[in-house]
């Protein structure tokens, strides 16, 4: 897999990206299978990395001290499997490059520091902007790049879109008998409880999933797997980056129901480490069935499974 994190001068924000998930995929033991650099869409080649993303990511134990600057060439863009600009702006310029937008993640909105005091790259624990907040938040595309290694698969997990709608409406009504409606979707897109990622290959939509952050907890509503691709990670890929996700929102709990009687999604999510702690009677109807009440702790310490 061939992931390329994107800015403006790549000399802060992206190569900070590259160096942090180069760490996390050292750490899962995946940096054989995944090649990670970082490009500029206006960089001036040969720039020295700003000596401030230096000390920031001395702070996590990561050294970019040697690189320097490089711009993103329209040559390479069928090369990158993934493409994870450091903002909005950035990935509506490298769709209107030629990147399709299935290849597009874009983490969070993550301010640019050119130029300014170490202040704004705060340490874990701190603002989330910088080092501390870039950290936090490609825990999402790392959890979901684990899963499609580990599987075999080409999974991207990628925020759930407008051009999504009509695919999932139509998953929604094949996988469940009380299917969401596609405006009941729609809304989700501007709700900022809801965090709804969309599993894909290519322009193929494959599943999704969709989960609500109150107060420390967060509770998945829905997770649907294309009957035609269930079994080959997908599930796995879509739980791992919601789980990673609710952490990164601050998340103490990630909570979900499941029919008991679904025994291959039950088996998902204590394979996952999802815990039993409940029954709800008759939760299910067409048919009626009680409901598995499902919980992860996210401490800490698990952050980096």
């Amino acid at each position: 897999m061939k992931i390329l994190f994107v800015c403006t001068g790549n000399t802060c924000r992206s190569p900070m990206a590259e160096g942090l998930f180069r760490k996390m995929m050292q750490e899962r033991e995946l940096e054989d299978k995944v090649l990670c650099q970082s490009a500029g869409l206006a960089a001036v080649e040969g720039m020295p990395v700003s000596e401030n993303a230096v000390l920031a990511c001395q702070e996590l134990g990561v050294d970019i001290s040697d690189h320097t600057a490089r711009r993103i060439t329209g040559e390479e863009i069928p090369v990158w499997d993934l493409y994870f600009p450091m903002s909005k702006t950035h990935g509506y310029i490298l769709e209107q490059a030629g990147v399709p937008n299935q290849k597009i993640y874009v983490p969070h909105y993550i301010p640019d520091p050119f130029g300014q005091d170490l202040e704004v790259y705060p340490v874990p624990g701190q603002a989330p902007g910088g080092a501390g907040g870039l950290f936090h938040r490609l825990r999402v595309p790392a959890a979901g790049v684990r899963a499609a290694v580990k599987e075999g698969a080409t999974v991207n997990v990628i925020p759930m879109a407008p051009e999504h709608l009509d695919a999932l409406a139509a998953l929604e009504r094949a996988c469940f008998p009380r299917p969401w409606s596609r405006e009941s979707l729609a809304e989700e897109l501007t709700n900022p409880a809801a965090c709804f990622l969309v599993a894909a290959e290519g322009d193929r939509v494959l599943g999704y999933g969709g989960m609500h952050c109150a107060a420390g907890e967060c509770y998945v509503d829905n997770i649907a797997v294309d009957p035609a691709c269930r079994r080959q990670g997908v599930g796995t890929a879509l739980v791992t980056a919601l789980r990673e996700a609710a952490r990164a929102r601050g998340g103490e709990f990630l909570s979900l129901e499941v029919r008991p009687s679904n025994t291959g999604a039950v088996a998902l999510y204590t394979g996952l480490g999802f815990q039993s702690v409940g029954r709800r009677k008759n939760f299910y109807t067409q048919p009626v069935e009680d409901a598995l009440l499902l919980t992860l702790g996210l401490g800490e310490e698990e952050a980096l499974c």
